[in-house]
């Protein structure tokens, strides 16, 4: 796995002189480690840098002049992982993460019930977080939302198959998975489905943790339901970041009870929308892949003794 940089540099000077004083020292900056750059514009007081290499010294260096520089008092800093084709091909187990969000979700349930869970709702919800608890019915939609895409997730997080999609999946011989109709909000029940929901059936034993580390943990006391988020951010001295590199570990006899789509038994994001991660097994991606489907990316689970 390579750690990826992504830098922008901000600073609001108190006068034109001080402005000028701190450009000047991000130019020389740039001269000095040789950075490429994204913007650097002559009337804005922001310098984005090309992404950079999160383990070199030059850019621990980097960093620590920065740390050390008051007057720039903005600093955006996120580190994102690269992972080469050899890494993801040999991972037994990869967290399936979906990049599009087309779909709006269940239009009673967005319209109408205000995500209270009522009678007609698609999901029984708890009272006081709205958390879902159960789903009892299939999710109605504007399908049109869809438009040419095979993959994408509704606004809460529920995964949409296109028809065709979900035919190969049923026919693929992969476990774990079982398929609902979705239905077209304005004649809900009517015709054939042009498209269906994924639901990821087979639960896995939570995390190892230590070494997972979560941070933001909310727990509603009426339902008993928590969220949390894989760590994400730390302090470079005066500067707090995102590092996205921390993984998911599990131990490895896990691999003995895990299907091809599994689920996570930690809900992750915010409630009420928290949700668990869909884990894949490498049959699984390579079956992905072998579709052509845009609209999504995987991450290695680490497995730990």
């Amino acid at each position: 796995m390579k750690r990826v940089a992504y830098l922008t540099l901000y600073w609001h000077p108190q006068s034109p002189e001080m402005g000028a004083e701190t450009r000047r020292f991000v130019e020389d900056l740039i001269n000095r480690y040789r950075l490429k750059v994204e913007e650097f514009p002559s009337d804005r007081n922001f310098c984005d840098l090309s992404p950079l290499n999160a383990d070199s010294k030059r850019f621990q260096d980097l960093m620590e002049e920065i740390e050390r520089r008051g007057d720039i008092d903005n600093v955006k800093l996120k580190i994102w992982p690269s992972y080469t084709p050899a890494e993801l091909e040999s991972a037994p187990l990869l967290i399936w993460r979906l990049t599009n969000q087309a779909i709006e979700d269940d239009w009673y349930d967005m319209h109408e019930d205000g995500y209270q869970g009522g009678p007609k709702a698609s999901h029984k919800r708890c009272p006081a977080c709205r958390a879902e608890l159960a789903q009892v019915r299939d999710l109605w939609v504007d399908v049109r939302k869809m438009g040419k895409r095979n993959l994408s997730l509704t606004y809460s997080f529920e995964i949409i198959l296109s028809a065709p999609l979900a035919q190969r999946l049923q026919a693929s011989g992969l476990t774990g998975f079982t398929l609902r109709p979705v239905w077209d909000y304005r004649k809900p029940y009517q015709g054939e489905p042009r498209l269906f929901q994924l639901i990821a059936t087979h639960p896995l034993p939570p995390m190892a943790s230590p070494p997972t580390e979560f941070e933001r943990v909310q727990r509603c006391e009426v339902c008993g339901t928590e969220s949390r988020y894989l760590k994400h951010t730390y302090r470079w001295g005066r500067i707090e970041y995102d590092d996205y590199t921390g993984h998911a570990y599990y131990p490895r006899d896990v691999l003995a009870l895990a299907a091809d789509f599994n689920r996570t038994a930690e809900r992750f994001g915010d409630l009420p929308v928290a949700h668990p991660y869909v884990i894949i097994s490498q049959r699984a991606y390579r079956w992905l892949r072998e579709q052509n489907v845009k609209g999504w990316t995987v991450e290695p689970v680490v497995l730990v003794e």
